[in-house]
């Protein structure tokens, strides 16, 4: 029998959580990055289209028509006569008024609501055949039939006597 006292202690060290630490923290960092380089060869963003120089062509074209259009001081109102399935446009510009228009109608959420109406001159006004439009969320778009000048306005609801006004900016919801 061993007198009390004489055991042996052991030698047991607490753990070091600084070095801990220092030694986790950046095998961290480095297993995030290779798991976030794995996401983004495998499914990053896809590459732009080969046409994407022409969509930023079309998309200057739109701001210059946009110019043109508050140029003449565009304005318009559109009122749908629903007996008839007529669009009609009473126009306002400074200068020569033209021969035709051509208003582009896009549903916000049905794009087989989505349609162009030509709009021939009917007296003071100009008048197309545009079907039934129900009430909904409408990007519509008016402009000359050669392309020289658009407006562009976002309406909410019914589209019956919608105010359209050229302008440089983005355009308000609403009539």
């Amino acid at each position: 029998m061993k007198p009390k006292g004489l055991e042996p202690i052991p030698m047991t060290k607490p753990i070091n959580s600084g070095l801990i630490l220092t030694i986790a923290l950046p095998l961290f960092a480095i297993g995030a990055s290779l798991g976030i380089a794995v996401i983004a060869f495998t499914r990053g963003d896809p590459t732009l289209p080969d046409e994407y120089h022409w969509e930023g062509m079309s998309l200057d074209r739109d701001f210059a028509d946009a110019r043109r259009a508050s140029d003449l001081d565009v304005k318009a109102t559109l009122t749908v006569l629903r007996a008839e399935q007529t669009c009609r446009v009473s126009l306002q510009l400074i200068g020569t008024r033209p021969s035709q228009l051509r208003l582009t109608l896009v549903h916000g959420a049905r794009p087989e609501l989505d349609r162009q109406v030509g709009l021939d001159a009917v007296g003071d006004a100009y008048e197309g055949h545009c079907g039934v439009i129900p009430p909904g969320q409408w990007h519509l778009e008016l402009s000359d039939s050669s392309r020289n000048w658009s407006i562009r306005q976002d309406v909410s609801g019914g589209l019956d006597a919608t105010r359209m006004v050229a302008r440089l900016g983005p355009s308000p919801p609403g009539h």
